[in-house]
């Protein structure tokens, strides 16, 4: 690509010189698109940079955007595709989404996964007063909008297991139970909604709570997991297993459920900001209720910058997403080790209690979400989150008054791990109390009765010797202190 200058506007490459073989049908109609239009008479002015090109404010936008804001078009079909109804490229590269997650099928959204939530319960909450049973510790999006739609919600409250962390999650027992009591009573849910994967690292095994629903609710088909920090997930062998849309295919006994599923792709994968998915998997019909849906509540302004980038997400992940999570999932242990091994670490460690009995067997800790919980340090979460930023340039979003949340996705590279275990250390240098004096006594301490001496002079005085010390005086006894004249 040609630096742009005044007199010229920006000139696109339609492709990469050399890359595998892998479909990327949106982002390469994106690109052609770029490269072919000279001008457009319907919007855009930024559009191939032609209403800044000599603004003095143009090293700005060109500082903050690159050449990625001027191929962003207002074109759609021909020679792109339209939005609502795609039949193009659009259509195809959410083909290739369905496919690479295992999904009937995927829409793409550019308004972010609050959005994608609305869409999908606009889908599934269908009858006034629909009989939800819900996690109570879903995004507020999903609140919002089964309140909007009327629904006669039950919330299950999550039980909070790690008092640093603050990490929580729902018993399946109180799952089962309250559906099964809504079996019995001849009113059973109409729709199942839960927290996939949260933002602090809990990890529902889908498969697992659905194959225990099946079972305790047989009039309960349609299911919807808010799966927004989980895309990554279905890239490799070992979290696969547990993800949403995973759940149908794990047994036949689990065909009967209809599966919705949101990803927040700009959370976890290499799509840009607001980028979303929504997946479906059951009936095709669905399909058509989410459309329609989409049509409703999206914007009719999509970025298709950000539906290129889902498209070219997918196809990175399908290249190469299981070496990119392993990278992720060894990141990880290194912290987890070295904070564990390294003395001037030693003001930190991984919070890693075991989970209670009533949440084993169907929760996991996704292994790249480390809680790093301090308590060396004369100063709390909090401050430390603030040096590391000021001090460091290393960001951390989440921290609870003892712990902050490390998310080792896969744009944490080996450096960066390195470079905030050496700040982590520079950190504790400075702030770490300084060990205890030792205190040697020069002294017999003797108690009496019974006149026996406690400590003579050249021992230490520590903390259990005061605690006797006490005990002593407290049973009534008088101590002594007698210099040692020796010379």
């Amino acid at each position: 690509m040609s630096e742009p200058t005044d007199q010229s506007p920006l000139q696109f490459t339609a492709q990469p010189a050399a890359r595998p073989a892998v479909e990327t049908p949106l982002a390469d109609a994106l690109l052609a698109a770029s490269a072919s239009t000279r001008a457009s008479f319907h919007a855009l002015p930024v559009g191939r940079r032609a209403s800044i090109r000599t603004s003095p404010l143009a090293s700005s936008f060109d500082a903050l955007f690159g050449s990625g804001l001027y191929s962003e078009t207002t074109i759609t079909a021909p020679p792109l595709d339209t939005f609502f109804f795609p039949h193009r490229s659009l259509a195809r590269a959410e083909e290739l989404a369905a496919r690479a997650f295992g999904a009937t099928g995927t829409l793409f959204v550019t308004v972010g996964t609050t959005a994608s939530n609305q869409i999908a319960l606009e889908a599934l909450v269908t009858k006034p007063d629909a009989r939800v049973l819900a996690d109570k510790g879903t995004h507020q999006s999903i609140h919002f909008a089964l309140s909007d739609k009327h629904a006669a919600v039950d919330y299950i409250e999550p039980r909070v297991f790690c008092e640093h962390s603050e990490r929580a999650a729902l018993a399946l027992s109180d799952i089962l139970d309250r559906a099964a009591a809504a079996e019995r009573a001849g009113t059973p849910y109409d729709l199942l909604v839960l927290n996939g994967q949260s933002y602090d690292g809990v990890v529902y095994d889908i498969p697992a709570i659905l194959a225990a629903l099946a079972e305790a609710s047989p009039s309960l088909t349609n299911i919807f997991i808010d799966e927004a920090w989980g895309a990554w997930s279905y890239f490799h062998e070992t979290t696969r297993v547990r993800t949403a849309l995973h759940a149908r295919s794990a047994a036949p006994a689990l065909e009967r459920f209809n599966v919705v599923a949101t990803h927040s792709a700009h959370k976890s994968l290499s799509a840009l900001r607001q980028a979303s998915l929504i997946h479906y998997s059951g009936d095709p019909a669905l399909g058509e209720q989410l459309r329609l849906a989409r049509y409703r509540h999206h914007t009719t302004s999509p970025n298709y910058q950000i539906l290129a980038s889902l498209d070219l997400a997918r196809a990175q992940m399908e290249l190469e997403g299981d070496a990119l999570v392993e990278r992720s999932l060894r990141l990880s242990r290194l912290i987890a080790d070295t904070v564990a091994a390294d003395p001037d670490l030693g003001a930190f460690s991984v919070n890693d209690a075991a989970l209670p009995a009533a949440l084993a067997g169907h929760v996991a800790i996704d292994p790249t979400k480390l809680s790093l919980r301090v308590s060396g340090l004369s100063i709390g979460a909090p401050e430390l989150r603030e040096r590391l930023y000021s001090q460091h340039a290393l960001y951390v979003n989440r921290c609870t008054p003892t712990s902050l949340l490390l998310n080792i996705h896969i744009g944490v590279l080996e450096e960066d791990v390195l470079a905030l275990l050496d700040a982590l250390r520079t950190i504790q240098q400075g702030l770490r109390p300084p060990p205890a004096e030792r205190r040697i006594s020069t002294s017999f301490i003797i108690p009496y009765p019974p006149g026996v001496p406690i400590i003579v002079p050249g021992e230490e005085i520590g903390s259990d010797t005061l605690r006797r010390i006490e005990a002593v005086q407290s049973a009534g006894a008088r101590i002594y202190t007698i210099e040692n004249r020796a010379r």
